[in-house]
């Protein structure tokens, strides 16, 4: 175990003030501008790098380049909500089912062990650091930035699942965990990426709900904590008419009072990505950095090299204490080192089992997950033979590309034929309908397809409708591969199934569930009121 303190006291305020910056590293790694990057390096001193889409091979060579400049090994982060596959290129791992997905199966061993064996594979890859799980509770069915990120709009099911994902990350010390968004997304339909947030619960209403969350999550042992760009007026004071509350993000009584002091938090707590509207509106660029940090803020997400020299100058100035500095400095080093940066790394790499299967695991969550919410018409199981045709008219954003392939190959795998469309106009399909064994309305609107300011259906999503030929279909079936909420827009749906996931595993689940050759164990992992309730 190394000695943090006299690590601190080894360390020059320049290589202290580093350790305290994460900086989105993605384009210069994708344009393989590596003197770029070790100029950053050798300005800044940097402790953390993030990243989004890059070339497996090129994690560590990078880490290589940031460690001659470093204090303390480079830890590197990425969002891993939900396996690798689709943050990381060059490798084949499958994306595990989104977080929503778990809360339906409702299995918390086996989210335990997918996790613990994605955190095996991006140690692998050089990978320590995961911004997961959300353990944000979706109350507000319009949220369109939680959505299928989240796991239930219960917060009992949010702490099962979520201490489950943490323990997994966790378990062999391989990576470290990270719940958010502190103090909770879910209440506001607004997105903090384009603008301020707000979470309006009580005091009471608060501590029982996500505040409860996050003493859990504490309690499971949580490397880190990020906080969300998300004002929480009932523990804070009014900043000014026209923006209100300060975002948790520069908040001192949420960071420090809150989350450090009464919750007793000793984590790491990192910013969301400092870009976004919802700080930028509260204070000048410049001051974000400095903020934060002021506010109880240990590691500065997608950091900038001038917020080195800001945080130096304020800690020269006397607006920030060197003790505070030595605090945040403290608690990121004691995460590098429950991440065991400070061990030789091929010894860590020994212990990598390797015997586990993560499309197996994604297989298992996946048939756990599929939710038969509606069947009126006793449409499903489908009794389909070889030689029978289906219809599947795909309902998603216009111009994006068709990802629900893997229908279609499950499908003609049994011998049934598929006709696929994109968004198609009524006369497009009406020539096929008669003599199609059903008809597949597959719904690819969530948070992941869209990540904007509302999920609504639009034009693109009704010209299938027009004139309600579809729905005199006998075997018409709706089914949502994002957000759970898509029978409220299609409330007329006789059959509606939700799978809360578009990924392989999930659509392969999908066709086995609907023709009948495994069950819909799925559960309602939230509800909708008048509509369906949440069943666990």
């Amino acid at each position: 175990m190394k000695n943090i303190d006299a690590m601190i006291d080894s360390m020059s305020l320049d290589e202290q003030i580093g350790q305290l910056l994460c900086i989105n590293l993605s384009n210069l790694i994708n344009a393989e501008k590596y003197d770029e990057i070790e100029a950053i390096g050798k300005r800044t001193h940097l402790g953390s790098y993030f990243f989004q889409r890059i070339p497996s091979e090129r994690i560590r060579k990078v880490s290589e380049i940031l460690d001659k400049y470093s204090a303390a090994p480079t830890i590197v982060a990425a969002d891993i909500e939900n396996g690798i596959g689709n943050r990381v290129t060059g490798t084949t791992e499958e994306a595990l089912p989104l977080p929503m997905a778990w809360g339906a199966g409702n299995a918390p061993e086996l989210v335990e062990a997918a996790h613990n064996a994605v955190a095996e594979r991006c140690r692998q890859l050089g990978i320590h650091w995961s911004f997961s799980p959300v353990v944000d509770i979706n109350y507000n069915y319009l949220n369109a930035v939680v959505n299928v990120r989240g796991i239930s709009d219960k917060p009992e099911q949010v702490i099962k699942i979520g201490g489950a994902a943490i323990r997994g990350i966790q378990k062999n010390g391989f990576m470290v965990a990270t719940a958010k968004h502190f103090p909770g997304d879910g209440m506001d339909s607004r997105n903090q990426h384009l603008s301020p947030s707000v979470n309006t619960l009580s005091k009471e209403e608060w501590m029982v709900t996500y505040g409860r969350v996050y003493k859990e999550m504490i309690q499971q042992g949580t490397a880190a904590i990020m906080i969300g760009h998300i004002a929480l007026p009932a523990f804070d004071e009014k900043l000014n008419d026209w923006l209100g509350y300060l975002p948790a993000t520069i908040s001192y009584n949420l960071i420090t009072k809150l989350l450090k002091q009464e919750l007793g938090f000793e984590g790491c707590v990192v910013s969301d990505a400092m870009p976004m509207v919802g700080v930028c509106a509260a204070v000048h660029p410049d001051r974000l950095a400095i903020e934060f940090v002021k506010a109880g803020g240990d590691m500065v997400l997608f950091a900038l090299p001038e917020y080195f020299d800001q945080l130096k100058e304020a800690v020269l100035s006397g607006e920030i204490s060197r003790e505070r500095i030595r605090d945040a400095v403290s608690r990121v080093l004691h995460m590098k080192q429950k991440a065991r940066l400070f061990e030789a790394e091929e010894d860590v790499l020994k212990e990598l089992t390797g015997s586990y299967d993560l499309p197996a695991l994604s297989n298992q969550l996946a048939e756990k997950s599929i939710t038969l919410v509606r069947n009126y018409a006793h449409d499903v199981p489908l009794s389909l033979k070889p030689g029978d045709r289906v219809l599947l008219l795909n309902i998603q954003k216009d111009g994006s590309p068709n990802t629900l392939t893997a229908l279609e190959e499950e499908f003609n795998k049994r011998g049934i034929e598929t006709l696929s469309f994109v968004n198609p106009d009524r006369e497009d399909i009406e020539p096929y309908m008669a003599e199609s064994a059903a008809v597949f309305l597959n719904l690819r609107i969530s948070c992941k397809d869209y990540m904007a300011g509302t999920l609504g259906i639009s034009w693109e999503h009704i010209r299938t409708l027009w004139r309600g030929m579809v729905l005199r279909h006998p075997k018409c079936i709706f089914t949502s591969f994002g957000d759970p909420y898509k029978l409220y827009d299609y409330s007329y749906a006789k059959t509606y199934i939700n799978t809360y996931s578009s990924t392989e595993s999930t659509q392969r689940a999908f066709v086995k569930a609907v023709l009948g050759e495994i069950p819909f164990e799925g559960k309602n992992p939230v509800g909708f009121k008048g509509l369906f309730d949440a069943e666990v």
